[in-house]
């Protein structure tokens, strides 16, 4: 298949100014727009040439449109009657974290999955960040031994979110499933929280790997996003490795010459673009094999359940109070 023809849902900010913008990197065909305003959907399908545009919902764009696959970026609670109609159609799914508004929600989908054996690829694009790809490339250096250590930081600033429990599945997350991705499942978990008032929280997060490996984590909404904001460091034997502001791998032996790479911004090329530095053009590219090729997503529904239980955890450990049966941890 040449062009994989696909329909979107959701045509909101973040789909609009990113993930639609990237689909020029890929051999997507955008064939239908859904989404629940007119204009939105008048103006996705306008300004990134989709053929035709549905509102109101996805269901008619499902039954009409001939489709290899659907992309979906919807409010949380939103996705879980969504992925599994898409997936009920017979059509492999990508969607962007969370991937449901609970963890119930989310192993609904992963069930519904397993019964039509139709991929769902989860939006953690850090996974797909070139540096974050050159750091677990190193990882797997025989000097490097085993990993014995992993450090976080990702915060933002005052005033994105509505409630703390927002902030933790949209933001925090993000570095929960970093850790999971560099070192395997989490078994322990430990956290410390500071409520600043006027929504603003800082958390301490103390991991234990099923590895034996230990990790510390720096999350927080009182610094800002326009500033560097975001640092991993990986330890194993002897080496360890970095990735600062998602951009600069550095790799560092226990002496001697080691490894630096960052992207040169003066170099008008797609390998430069944003979209591609930050991952989400590279998670889409994937998903295009995953759907063309048969392959298995890098980041699963399986995955996303487990970044959410994860969340979920921090949340509580912090004080919050889970709503049972909506937000329903494993831990």
């Amino acid at each position: 298949m040449d062009k994989i023809r696909i329909g979107f849902i959701g045509a909101g900010r973040h789909a609009s100014n990113i993930l639609y913008p990237s689909l020029r990197y890929t051999p997507f065909e955008l064939v239908a727009v859904a989404a629940l305003e007119e204009d939105e959907a008048q103006r996705a399908a306008k300004n990134f040439g989709a053929e035709r545009y549905y509102v109101g919902g996805f269901e008619e764009m499902l039954a009409k449109e001939q489709l290899d696959a659907c992309l979906v970026a919807v409010p949380p609670p939103a996705y879980r009657d969504i992925l599994c109609a898409v997936l009920e159609r017979g059509l492999p799914v990508w969607c962007e974290k969370p991937a449901g508004g609970s963890v119930a929600d989310i192993a609904a989908v992963e069930e519904t999955a397993r019964r039509t054996g139709k991929p769902v690829q989860v939006g953690y694009m850090k996974r797909f960040a070139p540096a974050y790809r050159m750091a677990k490339q190193a990882m797997a250096k025989e000097a490097f031994g085993a990993p014995s250590a992993f450090v976080g930081k990702f915060v933002v600033g005052p005033g994105l979110y509505p409630d703390e429990y927002t902030y933790v599945v949209d933001n925090p997350i993000h570095l929960l499933d970093l850790a999971r991705f560099f070192m395997g499942d989490i078994e322990r978990v430990s956290v410390e929280k500071k409520d600043w008032g006027e929504r603003r929280w800082s958390y301490a997060v103390l991991l234990r790997f099923a590895s034996g490996a230990v990790g510390t984590l720096h999350l927080a909404n009182t610094q800002s996003w326009r500033q560097p904001n975001e640092f991993v460091e990986i330890t194993g034997q002897g080496h360890f490795i970095s990735v600062d502001n998602v951009v600069r791998y550095r790799y560092n032996p226990p002496d001697g010459a080691g490894e630096y790479w960052e992207p040169n911004p003066t170099v008008p090329s797609a390998q430069n673009a944003s979209v591609m530095l930050t991952g989400y053009a590279y998670e889409l590219i994937h998903f295009a094999d995953v759907v063309r090729d048969g392959i298995l997503p890098q980041v699963t529904i399986a995955d996303a359940r487990r970044a959410l239980e994860l969340a979920d955890e921090v949340y509580r450990q912090g004080g919050g109070a889970l709503e049972p049966g909506k937000r329903a941890s494993a831990w």
